[in-house]
């Protein structure tokens, strides 16, 4: 039996989407294998919370924590935090040092992944399509110029290093821009501009199943809001989500060859999840990697799983021995 913590909460508006994460694996993981505790982050406190209610501190120093006269280790954390400190690297350079296996991507591919700019630099010389963008942080003058010519109306404003789309906005004039702009540098110190592209919302899955990297399936993301913002993700009735996709087989492929590529090149582990929009040509223009998409009962990496007739539970099991495998 291996002790797996299952780290949830964090400092980012993912918060609540973390936890319904956690839960769920919480209540999926084989119970036969692992034993589990839910170990919850608010800022600086980590903590277990006991049977009876009681909330008993981590000791940070280890990672360790203690249940009256018994001190539990772990040999392995599942890391369910959405947007920081679980999917920009700090929490993955901590288990590093501790020497404690995780599942997910490394320090360096979850801060890299996680800068949507720095990202798309990355993925643009795999020669995958990527959206015409400009990048500002908050002291530097913006010029408006610039960003017209190269991203014209619409167009997206996004906080660098942001989830679950807070703080996204998008502009259909000078104003809006503006506004756009004041909005992100509320959630971010460096934000990116991005031209808007019509077309439809896809998104794969890719994990490594028995040491193959192996691109899931392709869902189509349909929202009653304009794009696909926080309301629409996670309020009942703004989405559909469409697993597999209407679309034709040479797209499927191309998508899920896109997606292979960008695991293997940006060095992810475990589960992610790659977006994209398709232009009504058929080119897939790459979004982001969600190094830790969400994964409550109705998230679309369980959907993609259940579609392919794999275990769920066969399936956690998976990516916390690939963890302890590859440490």
């Amino acid at each position: 039996m291996k002790n797996i913590a299952i780290l949830a909460g964090g400092n980012s508006g993912e918060y609540e989407i973390s936890l319904k994460t956690a839960d769920n694996i919480y209540n999926v993981l084989d119970k036969d294998k692992f034993t589990p505790y839910l170990i919850l982050v608010q800022g600086v406190e980590w903590f277990y919370t006991d049977n009876s209610g009681q909330k008993i501190q981590l000791d940070r120093n280890d990672f360790s924590l203690l249940l009256g006269s018994d001190k539990i280790s772990f040999d392995a954390v599942f890391i369910a935090i959405h947007g920081t400190p679980g999917e920009n690297g700090k929490f993955q350079g901590y288990f590093e040092m501790l020497g404690i296996p995780y599942t997910g991507c490394d320090m360096f591919t979850s801060a890299i992944t996680f800068n949507k700019y720095f990202c798309n630099i990355a993925v643009s010389n795999f020669g995958i399509p990527i959206a015409p963008s400009i990048h500002y942080y908050k002291d530097e003058a913006i010029n408006f110029e610039n960003i017209i010519d190269r991203c014209g109306f619409p167009c997206f404003i996004k906080p660098c290093n942001s989830g679950s789309s807070v703080g996204v906005t998008k502009a259909h004039n000078m104003e809006e821009l503006i506004s756009g702009i004041d909005t992100a540098f509320q959630y971010d110190n460096q934000l990116m501009i991005e031209k808007f592209i019509p077309g439809r919302e896809m998104t794969c899955g890719v994990a490594t199943i028995k040491g193959i990297v192996t691109p899931l399936a392709v869902t189509e993301v349909k929202s009653k809001k304009e794009y696909y913002d926080y309301q629409a993700k996670y309020t009942p009735g703004y989405l559909e989500l469409v697993t597999p996709a209407d679309i034709d087989k040479s797209t499927e492929d191309k998508i899920k060859e896109y997606s292979e590529i960008v695991f293997k090149k940006m060095g992810c582990k475990g589960v992610v999840r790659i977006d994209y929009i398709l232009t009504p040509e058929g080119i897939p223009f790459f979004l982001e990697i969600n190094t830790i998409p969400g994964q409550t009962a109705m998230s679309i990496i369980p959907r993609q799983v259940k579609f392919l007739n794999i275990n769920i539970v066969d399936f956690y099991s998976e990516l916390i021995f690939e963890a302890l495998n590859n440490n």
